[in-house]
């Protein structure tokens, strides 16, 4: 039964969700289940409540009227939407992932009726198609893992202007390492998830990431752990960096 449930738990994290085609009811639906679905799978895995860790990443971004954001690895687009409202007419929230994932967010954006304040493009993280100091704000909330860490933070720094501020919500490596847990990991997602990717990735301590931070030319780091156990157990973080 536990295996079956972290099974589970898995492929709903690691996989684009693709969204009936039925009326729009039914679709609204689907959406509103779909969140409470993320949100249950979220809790499971970090232990934290799903809206109040939303919460606190819009909180450390400190959005303000005419605040350009870019929220990458967008997912569900969940993040991009809560900036509606806090960046004012003047303001621009731009969401990016692959084609699976956007389609999902535009399709949510619709049904909370803030679609018109919000612009979805297709894009990799490591080679974000913008200009030069286009942002005062970049997000990505539990996809860091995932992605080519240097590469993605060289692209943002980038993208940002001069002050603007880098927020990534997701989880660090252990205090203390342990090779049987790594190896088990990355064999379950590999032959059970069947998700390369998430076998693949790279967890951070916090003095790693902020390492490469400075590396990257950002020149404030900023670190909150939301919640760990104990010094095996892995960390739910909000990173904060300014260029």
């Amino acid at each position: 039964m536990a295996t079956t449930t972290l099974e589970a738990t898995a492929k709903t994290l690691a996989s684009p969700v693709v969204a009936p085609t039925q009326t729009a009811t039914y679709l609204t639906t689907w959406l509103s289940e779909f969140e409470e679905k993320t949100a249950q799978e979220f809790r499971k895995r970090t232990k934290l409540d799903y809206q109040q860790t939303i919460h606190e990443i819009i909180t450390a971004a400190e959005p303000e009227a005419g605040a350009q954001v870019l929220d990458f690895a967008t997912g569900s687009g969940v993040i991009a939407r809560q900036f509606v409202g806090r960046v004012g007419d003047a303001g621009r929230i731009v969401g990016t992932d692959t084609a699976a994932h956007i389609e999902q967010a535009r399709l949510a954006a619709l049904s909370a009726k803030v679609s018109r304040k919000l612009e979805w493009r297709e894009a990799i993280p490591d080679k974000l198609p913008f200009d030069e100091n286009s942002f005062d704000i970049v997000t990505c909330a539990m996809a860091f893992h995932r992605l080519p860490a240097q590469a993605v933070l060289s692209s943002v720094q980038r993208i940002l202007k001069p002050g603007g501020r880098l927020i990534i919500a997701d989880l660090l490596a252990p205090i203390k390492h342990s090779p049987l847990r790594v190896w088990w990991r990355k064999n379950y997602y590999r032959f059970v998830v069947r998700d390369r990717q998430e076998a693949e990735a790279q967890f951070y301590q916090a003095e790693t990431l902020v390492g490469m931070l400075r590396a990257a030319g950002f020149r404030q780091q900023m670190v909150k752990v939301l919640r760990q156990r104990d010094e095996h157990d892995f960390a739910f973080a909000i990173i904060k960096a300014v260029k």
